[in-house]
């Protein structure tokens, strides 16, 4: 997005729950979302993934059940949380970037949760 970097750090920010940031390519860096630990998440991991202007992102703990979030960052200020794990079927911690169809549709992975315990392949549409 125009020179810019955008990242994820796991740990860091007001309450050290982790921040989602960007990074000029000459070097000057700004914080965009600072994680509160609870319902928004914490721990950011993996890479942001960008549809249509907006960042798209997992965190691993946090959300309603704590199990992991599916966060968004829209007008690179603002962090609403997509879809919230529950830790059952559903999967828990997530920590894979996610990847995006040509329709929108974004994929991803959870560690653990789903029917064995071992880890779900999730979607999102919207």
């Amino acid at each position: 997005m125009g020179g810019t970097l955008y990242g994820t750090t796991v740990q860091g920010g007001t309450g050290n729950w982790g921040t989602v940031f960007k990074m000029k390519l000459s070097g000057k860096e700004a914080v965009l979302y600072s994680f509160k630990s609870g319902a928004d998440g914490i721990n950011p991991k993996a890479a942001l993934t960008n549809v249509d202007g907006t960042l798209y992102g997992v965190t691993d703990g946090g959300g309603a059940s704590g199990n992991g979030t599916i966060f968004a960052i829209l007008n690179l200020r603002r962090e609403i949380v997509r879809y919230a794990f529950a830790g059952g079927s559903d999967g828990a911690e997530p920590d894979a970037a996610l990847f995006k169809k040509a329709d929108g549709t974004l994929y991803g992975t959870t560690r653990t949760g789903g029917t064995s315990g071992y880890g779900t392949v999730y979607s999102l549409s919207f």
